[in-house]
C-alpha cells in the first residue's frame, strides 16, 4: 500500500493546487504491531478531504458523509476475514469547508497470513466522486524470541502532555495523531513518527541495542541521520519523536530505521516513506540527475521485500549469471537498479514508455498466483505457473476432470514450439496442486507412463 498510495497522493496533491480535482479525497495507510505469536494488531489510518463532496446545511455550518466499502480478504483460503461498509461523517464550520479533513483510525487482530485489501470510498451524496485503493497486505506474527520492530506510523503530531486518554488515537501514554496522506509541506514542514521495538533481551544485561533512524531522498543520497542506543526490556519499547523537514527540497523520501544486535551485527530493519512539498527551498544536488531513469522509475519505490519477491517472480526467465548476481546484492539501492536494467533489457521496444515485455509477464504472474494457487505456495512457484511464465499461454488446454478410474488432469499444447509441444499436468493429490507429469519439450520432465500415476486403483 505505501507505494500506491504515495503515487496517489503525489498526483492528487499536486492536481489540487493546480485544478479542481475529480476524485474523492480519502487516502488510508496501515502500521502492523505485536499481539501474539500467531496474529499482528492491524491499525488503519484514513483522511478524507470534503473537497469535491456534497454538503447538506446544518446549523453551524455543513455535513459531509462517506461511504466505505472495507475487504481484507485472505488469498490462501479465497475468504473474507472482514467484508463490510461503515460511514465517515463530519460536521465542518463554513470556513473549514474547503481545507479541514477529517482523520480516524480502527484496528482489528489479524492472523498470519497473506491477504488482499480493496476499499472503495465515496460521497453518499454523489456517488460519482469516489476513490478505490487495492493492494496486498502480508501479516506475520512478530517472533517472542528475536528483537523487531513494528511497523513506522507516520503523525502529523504526538502528544504527551495534553494526550487526551479517551482520543481513539490514544496509545501508550501519547496521543498520536496520524497522517495517512505521507505528506508534508511547508506550511506543516514537522515529521513526527511512532514505532514499537519488541523483544530486546541480551545475554548480557548491560549491553544495549543500536537503533538508527536515517532519511534518504529519492536519489538514496542520505539527508538525516541520528542514532542512539536502546536499554534492554522485557516489554515493548516505544520510539517517537520529530524531524524537521524545512530545510529540505521537494522530492520523495524514506525514513528507516535500524535495529541492531551487538553481539551478532544482525539488523532489523524497517522503512516509509512520504512526500514533501517545500516550493521554498531549492535542489542543490546533481545526484537526482545521476541515473535518473532508476530514480524516476517503479523501483525506486520498492521496499527490499518487494525487490525480492519480483526476483524470485522472475528467476524463470533469468539467466544463471544474474541470478548469482541477485544473490550476491546487499543494498536496497543495488537491487532497484538491477531490476530497472533487468527489465530494460528485455524491452522490445524502447522508443516509447511502455514496457509491453514486462507488462506481459507481470500480468501471466498474476494469472498464476490467482488460479493456481495452493494453500501458501503462490500460483508463480507451481508448475502450471513455471510453464505459464516460461513458455506463455498455451494455443490449446484441455482439462479432464472426470475421466474413469483416473485422478483430474490437464493437457497444454504449444503449437510453435519445436513443431507442437505437450504438457500433461496432474492433480495427484486430490487438492488442486497439478504437478508436470509429462512434456514432449525438450528438457522437461519425460514420462511416458505418466497415466499410471493418475490411476485411481
Amino acid at each position: 500500500m505505501k507505494r500506491l498510495i504515495l503515487f496517489a497522493v503525489c498526483s492528487i496533491f499536486f492536481s489540487n493546487m493546480l485544478f479542481a480535482q475529480k476524485d474523492l479525497g480519502f487516502e488510508l495507510d496501515y502500521a502492523r504491531f505485536n499481539y501474539d505469536t500467531s496474529a499482528v494488531y492491524l491499525e488503519f489510518y484514513y483522511e478524507l478531504s470534503p473537497q469535491n463532496m456534497k454538503t447538506t446545511p446544518v446549523s453551524n455550518g455543513v455535513e459531509i458523509e462517506a461511504i466505505v466499502h472495507f475487504e481484507l480478504k485472505n488469498t490462501a483460503t479465497d475468504s473474507f476475514f472482514v467484508n463490510k461498509d461503515w460511514k465517515i461523517k463530519g460536521s465542518l464550520t463554513v470556513n473549514d469547508s474547503t481545507h479541514k479533513t477529517l482523520t480516524g483510525a480502527f484496528g482489528m487482530v489479524v492472523p498470519k497470513g497473506k491477504y488482499s485489501l480493496n476499499v472503495k470510498a465515496y460521497d453518499s451524496q454523489n456517488p460519482s466522486v469516489n476513490r478505490t485503493i487495492s493492494e496486498m497486505v502480508t501479516i506475520q506474527p512478530f517472533k517472542g524470541n528475536k528483537f523487531s520492530m513494528s511497523d513506522i506510523e507516520l503523525a502529523s503530531n504526538i502528544k504527551k502532555d495534553e494526550a487526551d486518554e479517551k482520543s481513539i488515537f490514544y496509545k501508550n501514554t501519547l496521543e498520536v495523531i496520524p497522517n495517512p496522506s505521507m505528506v508534508y509541506s511547508h506550511l506543516s514542514p514537522v515529521l513526527f513518527y511512532y514505532a514499537e521495538l519488541y523483544g530486546l533481551k541480551l545475554q548480557d544485561a548491560a549491553q544495549t541495542f543500536n537503533l538508527q533512524k536515517i532519511l534518504y531522498n529519492s536519489a538514496g543520497a542520505q539527508v538525516y541521520r541520528n542514532a542512539k542506543d536502546i536499554k534492554q526490556n522485557p516489554n515493548a519499547v516505544v520510539e517517537y519523536g520529530i524531524i524537521n523537514l524545512s530545510k529540505l527540497p521537494t522530492d520523495s523520501y524514506k525514513l528507516v530505521f535500524t535495529l541492531v544486535d551487538p553481539n551478532s551485527k544482525e539488523a532489523f530493519v524497517t522503512t516509509k516513506r512520504f512526500y514533501l512539498y517545500n516550493p521554498d527551498v531549492k535542489d542543490s544536488t546533481t545526484a537526482k540527475k545521476l541515473n535518473a531513469g532508476v530514480f524516476t522509475s517503479e523501483f525506486q519505490l520498492m521496499s527490499n521485500e518487494e525487490c525480492d519477491n519480483m526476483f524470485s517472480e522472475v528467476k524463470y526467465i533469468a539467466t544463471n549469471n544474474e541470478i548469482k548476481q541477485y544473490k550476491t546484492l546487499d543494498s536496497l539501492s543495488a537491487k532497484r537498479t538491477f531490476l530497472y536494467n533487468f527489465w530494460k533489457g528485455r524491452n522490445t521496444d524502447p522508443s516509447t514508455e511502455r514496457n509491453e515485455f514486462k507488462e506481459d509477464y507481470m500480468k501471466r504472474v498474476e494469472y498464476a498466483n490467482e488460479h493456481f494457487s495452493v494453500g501458501q505456495k503462490p500460483g508463480y512457484l507451481s508448475d502450471r505457473g513455471r510453464v505459464l511464465l516460461v513458455y506463455g499461454e498455451p494455443d490449446q488446454k484441455d482439462n479432464y476432470p472426470n475421466e474413469s478410474e483416473l485422478k483430474p488432469y490437464e493437457v497444454w499444447y504449444y503449437n510453435q514450439i519445436e513443431g507442437g509441444v505437450s504438457f500433461i499436468f496432474g492433480d495427484l493429490t486430490g487438492f488442486g496442486n497439478y504437478i508436470l507429469l509429462h512434456s514432449t519439450k525438450r528438457g522437461e520432465v519425460n514420462d511416458e507412463n505418466w497415466k499410471d500415476r493418475l490411476a485411481t486403483h
